[in-house]
């Protein structure tokens, strides 16, 4: 089985980082993927390496997508139907991003996804999220990665 693009995206949140980058004009190349945040699990102290170690890179909470830029810092959550796990997870991230590297320039928080709703815009708005929509890649994507029968 092929490695994935970026690294823990699935094959359409993949495709809609694809369309993200593609709108702005940018490459992948400007982003880091998977970024560990958080401590993670302490391992049983029965447990000997590489078990310990692996059971805390397992258990550390992972940002899809992490921008520098000379103004600060962008955490970047990519996810369909972006909910409030969406929300919940940005939010978190934050404040371990914010512990773990202390940084000395603003942190801003962007969810990436097909559909958000007006429940989704009142919460995300109110939390200074910003959100990256694109409903054209949940057709481009059906159309394209169906199989024959259902299309």
């Amino acid at each position: 089985m092929p490695r994935p693009k970026y690294k823990h995206m699935s094959p359409y949140e993949t495709f809609l980082f694809d369309h993200y980058i593609g709108s702005l004009g940018r490459s992948a190349d400007e982003y880091e993927f998977d970024f560990k945040v958080g401590v993670g699990r302490i391992p049983p102290t029965h447990l000997e390496e590489p078990y310990t170690s692996l059971s805390v890179s397992l258990s550390q909470k992972r940002i899809d997508a992490l921008r520098r830029t000379a103004k600060g810092i962008e955490i970047i959550e990519v996810k369909a139907d972006a909910a409030l796990s969406a929300l919940g997870q940005l939010l978190g991230y934050r404040l371990l991003y914010q512990q773990q590297e202390e940084p000395k320039v603003p942190v801003t928080l962007t969810v990436i996804t097909d559909f958000v709703g007006p429940d989704e815009e009142f919460y995300y708005k109110r939390f200074q999220i910003e959100v990256a929509t694109f409903p054209e890649a949940s057709d481009s994507w059906r159309l394209f990665n169906l199989p024959a029968t259902i299309r």
